[in-house]
């Protein structure tokens, strides 16, 4: 109990300094010095100072920044604590602050600003909601995508081809939105009608130089089709005319892995990252990859695999094995009961010089000694964590 105190006391001292550090009283509401701010409570899962911080963005909005830079820290600063809250489920939050930023402040927004707000509300259900919100003239390819795949779901099918597709071409779009519109011609049995848009696609990318990417994200909707179908055969079909090449992207190669893994293509799973990884392109592999592959290791209960994995992936490609790769592996073998495994790959990130655990891996290790109740450990990974950040802390209300 004497120990537990303790812990709940660490806690304190660490939000009491931050709350010492971070008051909005005192802190310049400079775009990018905010941005960082922002940025920095938000991996510390203090959303609620976050929050605070990022309504400071109302006041640097009534200053003059013509510098484009600025106007794009702000809005990236409003993006940021608005995600976070949706993603941390707190909904109301995200809404009020939407509100207060982008139709109290009138905060000039980026392209796609309303993507959190328009998911909360499909995730809800709510697709008229969404309609409301969306404006093509703000419009990026993940807010059409969002819109496209909520009015497929809902069974709009002809409704989202009349607002997405007004030149009568889906493909003057992008393939994401191509690719949540085909099912819904696949799923009301319309395969000819399918196959002609993915044939008008490959005409386009002649001309238009879309390229290959375009074409295997929309293939790969044929891909789960012909699987969900049960003919495997005709799914592999499309899948074996891909031919990947050099030019594949890394959202490409994850669509891809997902779906060889989720039907029972394991071989061709390990041949296409293999084959990607043994290339010497830097950006058709990112962390996403690797943590789907990491997963279906342990998926498999093959753990020394996943850590091969991981290690050989940062051997070759740096940029590719950081902080959500680390994560992802404390978590499974926390999630295993392999509390030994998690503090040896715990202790090999604090050594990484391109990584730094955030607080959610410092949480995740608290949690799992408390589980077991090893609650001296759990005191001083609360420890290492103040001191890890404290630091940091300082040097942010300096911004």
């Amino acid at each position: 109990m004497f120990l537990c105190r303790q812990l709940v006391h660490v806690g304190r001292v660490f939000n009491n300094s931050l709350s010492r550090f971070f008051s909005t009283s005192n802190l310049d509401c400079r775009p990018l010095a905010l941005r960082v701010r922002v940025d920095f409570l938000i991996r510390l899962s203090d959303l609620d100072t976050a929050a605070r911080h990022a309504r400071l963005a109302a006041f640097s909005n009534t200053r003059v920044y013509d510098d484009a830079t600025d106007q794009f820290n702000i809005s990236c600063t409003c993006n940021a604590i608005i995600g976070a809250m949706c993603e941390a489920k707190r909904y109301i939050d995200a809404l009020d602050l939407f509100h207060y930023f982008f139709r109290e402040s009138n905060i000039k927004p980026e392209r796609g600003y309303f993507n959190h707000i328009i998911k909360y509300h499909l995730d809800q259900g709510r697709v008229d909601e969404a309609l409301n919100i969306y404006d093509s003239s703000l419009a990026n390819s993940a807010s059409k995508s969002l819109i496209a795949k909520g009015l497929v779901d809902a069974g709009r099918l002809d409704e989202a081809i009349n607002l997405l597709k007004p030149s009568g071409f889906f493909f003057s779009l992008s393939s994401d939105v191509s690719k949540c519109l085909i099912p819904g011609l696949l799923g009301r049995g319309d395969v000819e009608k399918a196959n002609e848009e993915l044939a008008e696609l490959k005409g386009i990318t002649t001309v238009y130089d879309a390229g290959y990417n375009d074409v295997a994200n929309v293939s790969s909707a044929f891909m789960e089709y012909w699987f969900e179908q049960g003919n495997e055969e005709e799914a592999m079909k499309c899948y074996n005319n891909l031919k990947l090449v050099k030019d594949a992207n890394a959202t490409t190669v994850n669509t891809l892995l997902d779906l060889l893994l989720r039907y029972g293509k394991k071989t061709e799973a390990w041949s296409l990252f293999d084959q990607v990884l043994d290339s010497d392109e830097m950006f058709n592999l990112d962390q996403d990859t690797l943590n789907i592959m990491v997963n279906e290791c342990f998926n498999m209960g093959r753990f020394d695999q996943a850590i091969q994995t991981f290690n050989k992936v940062k051997a070759s490609k740096l940029n590719c094995a950081h902080v959500r790769c680390y994560r992802n592996i404390i978590t499974r073998f926390y999630e295993c009961g392999m509390l030994l495994e998690a503090e040896r790959f715990f202790e090999e990130f604090c050594l990484d010089k391109l990584a730094h655990p955030d607080v959610s891996i410092y949480t995740t290790m608290i949690d799992a000694y408390l589980k077991a109740g090893r609650t001296v450990d759990a005191l001083r990974m609360s420890n290492r964590m103040v001191d890890a950040f404290l630091g940091q802390v300082a040097w942010l209300a300096c911004v």
